[in-house]
């Protein structure tokens, strides 16, 4: 059995978001797979046709780190008769920004026998689209409307997106398809390099003079809500002693925010921001941050959180029922927008050095997924689901 997967927005990006990292991971393990026949498609807008990508190649660069990214794909056409009977699409990467819709394709394949599979992260384009690019909601309804329309099976990260799912079909009158909950694993790139890759001066300097700090992963968005960090350093957390990191790229409608970061008085004494950091230096700032602070208003899964509690690192939480379900009590929480209960927070476990220690002691039995076991799930329900759907065409 044929597995097809749309990873073009995952060999376009220049730097690897959450979902590209999660696609990274996945689709490295399929490739790895003696049981599975991975078929690894690019969609070329201009010529309105896939190209086969080299697995080869895409393994170098994404496991082993050579190569050159724009060089993986191939002249190889695959025209969408190939994925038909017997044939499984997975849409895994985020699909909603690839140029070909999947209103059209998504038919087009059902047409031809195709199983077809979606991985929703999360509908917060739907949910919350006060903090998403208006294009981006308008592409994202294309996107979940064709795969509730379509696709035989859907898998989610937690059961509060699963509920979300159910909710949202039920409002525009269809019913929800086959639905498995797998959460995602935390050990990226784990086992997929050897070679340790130099962390940068700068950001061994940035550590050095921040700690103790408090770390804030992720693109530069609204719903993140780094404005919080920045407002709770100024109203207390500087007076204790504690500095801000942030680590990720900069995203939509946060210029402000930018601005008024980089004109602060502490910033690059106090205050840091470092792009386009490599897993290793984002290890690396996990394992020395006193807390990881995550403070979005929305999320699907929250994989920094598992990242930071793989470290050992406690987490500072905004109370949303996605991180109660993931992280249970290893997570100190607080209320949304309330900056002065952050500084309470890191204020009480400061002070209460045992307390802090009784937390990391609790962290260290937490054992989330890895990517192994979260590859698996997700293989067996593609099977189960691709032999279900056989059965009935029987």
């Amino acid at each position: 059995m044929k597995i097809f997967m749309d990873v073009s927005v995952l060999v376009m990006a220049s730097f690897l978001t959450g979902i590209q990292r999660v696609t990274r991971e996945i689709t490295l393990r399929l490739i790895e797979d003696p049981k599975t026949e991975a078929v690894l498609l690019y969609y070329h807008a201009a010529e309105n046709s896939y190209y086969r990508i080299d697995q080869q190649a895409f393994y170098r660069y994404y496991a082993r780190h050579r190569g050159i990214r724009e060089q993986m794909v191939t002249r190889q056409k695959v025209p969408l008769s190939e994925i038909g009977h017997g044939a499984v699409f997975f849409d895994l990467d985020a699909a909603w920004m690839c140029r070909i819709r999947r209103s059209y394709l998504l038919p087009v394949l059902k047409r031809q026998g195709a199983v077809i599979v979606a991985h929703i992260y999360d509908i917060i384009s739907i949910t919350h689209p006060q903090y998403c690019l208006q294009r981006g909601v308008c592409l994202f309804m294309d996107f979940i409307g064709a795969h509730l329309q379509y696709a035989d099976l859907c898998i989610v990260n937690a059961q509060a997106t699963k509920a979300e799912l159910k909710r949202l079909a039920g409002q525009i009158g269809c019913a929800l398809p086959s639905c498995a909950v797998i959460p995602l694993g935390a050990d990226f790139c784990a086992e997929q390099t050897t070679q340790k890759r130099r962390i940068r001066k700068s950001l061994t300097e940035a550590v050095t003079a921040a700690r103790p700090y408090l770390l804030m992963t992720g693109t530069i968005e609204p719903r993140k809500n780094h404005k919080l960090l920045l407002q709770a350093y100024d109203q207390g957390l500087r007076d204790i002693g504690y500095s801000i990191l942030f680590a990720g790229s900069m995203g939509w409608n946060m210029e402000a925010f930018a601005q008024a970061m980089k004109r602060h008085p502490d910033y690059g004494t106090r205050i840091f921001w470092f792009c386009g950091l490599q897993d290793d230096e984002i290890s690396y700032l996990y394992r020395h941050a006193r807390f990881l602070f995550f403070g979005s208003y929305a999320e699907g899964f929250g994989l920094p959180v598992l990242e930071a509690l793989q470290y050992g690192t406690p987490v500072l939480a905004s109370d949303i029922p996605v991180t109660r379900e993931v992280a249970g009590d290893c997570c100190v929480y607080f209320a949304q927008d309330q900056a002065q209960q952050i500084c309470d927070r890191v204020a009480y476990y400061h002070s209460h050095r045992t307390e802090y220690e009784t937390l990391r002691q609790r962290i260290r039995k937490y054992r989330p997924y890895d990517w192994n076991s979260c590859y698996l799930r997700m293989r067996d329900q593609l099977y189960q689901t691709a032999f279900a759907e056989q059965d009935k065409s029987k």
